[in-house]
């Protein structure tokens, strides 16, 4: 259980993410630790079309830097 009253739910691909849809109210998702950042943004962009909460949206995200 989290600060916000949510629980944490690991998510390793986006069909775990359908799971949340009959949670939404009481759950949230939490990306995993060894996802590679092509992964997360597409986990991040399906929460967001969802309207999944993640507690850290762009953790370990870096954008890209024009030279």
């Amino acid at each position: 259980m989290l600060l916000s009253g949510f629980q944490k739910f690991l998510a390793y691909n986006l069909k775990q993410l359908e799971v949340l849809l009959m949670f939404n109210k009481s759950s949230c998702a939490k990306t995993a630790h060894n996802i590679s950042s092509k992964n997360r943004r597409t986990i991040e962009e399906r929460t967001a079309q969802l309207a999944i909460r993640v507690p850290k949206p762009n953790a370990r995200l870096h954008s890209q830097e024009n030279e």
